[in-house]
Parts: structure tokens; sequence; C-alpha cells
């Protein structure tokens, strides 16, 4: 799992303790997915006394967006191929085996699924971004159940949002 984080310097956070999360579904989106990552959010600054209110009367504005890419890589696996030969002799006269054999590149084809998780943090005033967190995990877990998809989604918010600065 890779976290990022990234935030205005200039901000002060120290006085802000009133928050909204807003998320609408854009059509594709998995409502389930999202549901939990809001609920999570939710969670994790409530137990950092942080207030959820409205939007008029928010500090701060949580937004965040969930993808999933396909991706691969090729990678090579270097082996010896051909044959050796039997040496005679020493010195001069004489060679060793390791005539005939070369170095061949075996490609190999690794595919996996990239999540990714992204949270905004705007400031209400002027729209704009004062804190941004980003984590990237390759999706090879096993979840089967909604219960551990739960669990998984708060675990990986929680360990994103305790880089959030300290109200």
């Amino acid at each position: 799992m890779n976290l990022d984080v990234d935030y205005d310097t200039a901000y002060n956070f120290d006085d802000k303790t009133k928050y909204t999360v807003v998320h609408s579904n854009r059509e594709g989106d998995n409502s389930l997915v999202n549901d939990r990552v809001k609920a999570a959010i939710k969670e994790s600054l409530n137990k950092r006394s942080y207030i959820e209110v409205s939007k008029d009367e928010a500090d701060l504005v949580f937004v965040f967006h969930v993808n999933v890419t396909k991706r691969s890589d090729i990678k090579s696996d270097y082996q010896v191929v051909g044959y050796g030969g039997y040496g005679y002799g020493r010195g001069f006269g004489g060679y060793g085996g390791g005539y005939g054999t070369r170095v061949v590149a075996v490609p190999s084809t690794y595919q996996w699924k990239e999540g990714k998780l992204i949270i905004d943090a705007l400031n209400p005033k002027t729209n704009k971004i004062v804190w941004r967190g980003v984590v990237s995990d390759e999706l090879t877990r096993s979840e089967t159940t909604p219960a551990e998809k739960t669990k998984y989604i708060n675990e990986v918010v929680s360990k994103l949002l305790k880089k959030f600065p300290k109200n």
C-alpha cells in the first residue's frame, strides 16, 4: 500500500473542527464502495473530534474519488540456453566448457488491478484543495463478504486520514 499526502502549508488547520463529506455517484460508479468510503471518512474524522455539519456550516469539505485500473508489467528472466563443451589440456592448447551457450531473455507478463483512492479537503470559501491524500494498492485481496470489504476500506481510509493535520 502506497500513501502520499500533500497540503497547503499556509492554511491554518488548527481552528477547523467542522466538516462535511460531499460525493455524488457518477454513471458506472460502484455506489456500494462509495458509500463505504464515505462512511469510513466520517468515522475516522469523528474519532478525531471533528464534527459533521451541513455544507453551509463546514470549515472543511471532503470529496473523494475511487479508481480501479488494470495494470501490467513485463519482466525479462534471463536464462542460459545451449550446450557446453568438455575441456581438455591445460594452458595454451586447451579449452574449457562454455562454447555454444547463449543468454536469452524470456519475457513474462504480470497483470493486476490497482485501486486508487484520492481524498481532498477543500476550503469551502475558496473551493481550493488544502489537503490531498492518495492511497494506491494492488487489489489482490480476497475479501468476499460485505463485512470484509467494509473492514478493508475502513483500514485504508484510517491509515490515510492519520496523516491529516491534527485539529
